[in-house]
């Protein structure tokens, strides 16, 4: 069936407020620690899928590097990988990178097109990033910071992926 937008198998959103109510008690019974699945737990309505960025940048890779002027890229990324993607249950894999694409010749272009080709069939064989799991014990609740013992010493969004 046609959706509002006309799309098959859109459905359109309900102004019914019994959604909103059956919603909110399910974030009480959330914040009591009764329901482990839903929003903030990662396993939300897209586990079980994966996502991958792909990405373009102007400057050279060492300049986003630990050093580098635009810092690493991974902490510029994370926002996105972990916030919109993580978040809702993705296993988010590492992304793909094309550095000073507006300066890369035909050649380079075609073997980035050869990687990225390779990187999309090896997309279920590819080891997802391993964020940690926001209700599997790292972090306390209800304050979510990661607990002292994981990553002692360390500051920075990389704490929030597990090395061991």
């Amino acid at each position: 069936m046609a959706g509002s937008n006309g799309l098959e198998g859109d459905t359109a959103r309900s102004s019914d407020s019994s959604a909103c109510r059956s919603s909110s008690r399910n974030s009480s019974a959330r914040a009591a620690g009764r329901i482990p699945r839903g929003p903030g737990s990662n396993n939300g309505m897209l586990a079980g899928k994966r996502a991958m960025l792909v990405v373009t940048t102007g400057g050279w890779e060492s300049h986003y590097s630990p050093r580098g002027i635009n810092g690493p890229i991974d902490d510029i990324l994370f926002p996105i990988q972990h916030g919109i993607l993580f978040y809702p249950g993705f296993d988010v894999l590492p992304p793909f990178v094309l550095y000073r694409a507006s300066r890369i010749d035909d050649a380079a272009f075609s073997r980035a097109c050869d990687t990225l080709g390779q990187r999309l069939d090896d997309l279920w064989k590819t080891a997802p990033i391993p964020f940690r799991r926001q209700n599997a014990g790292a972090y306390d609740v209800p304050k979510l910071t990661l607990r002292p013992n994981l990553a002692p010493g360390q500051r920075g969004f990389g704490i929030h992926a597990s090395r061991e």
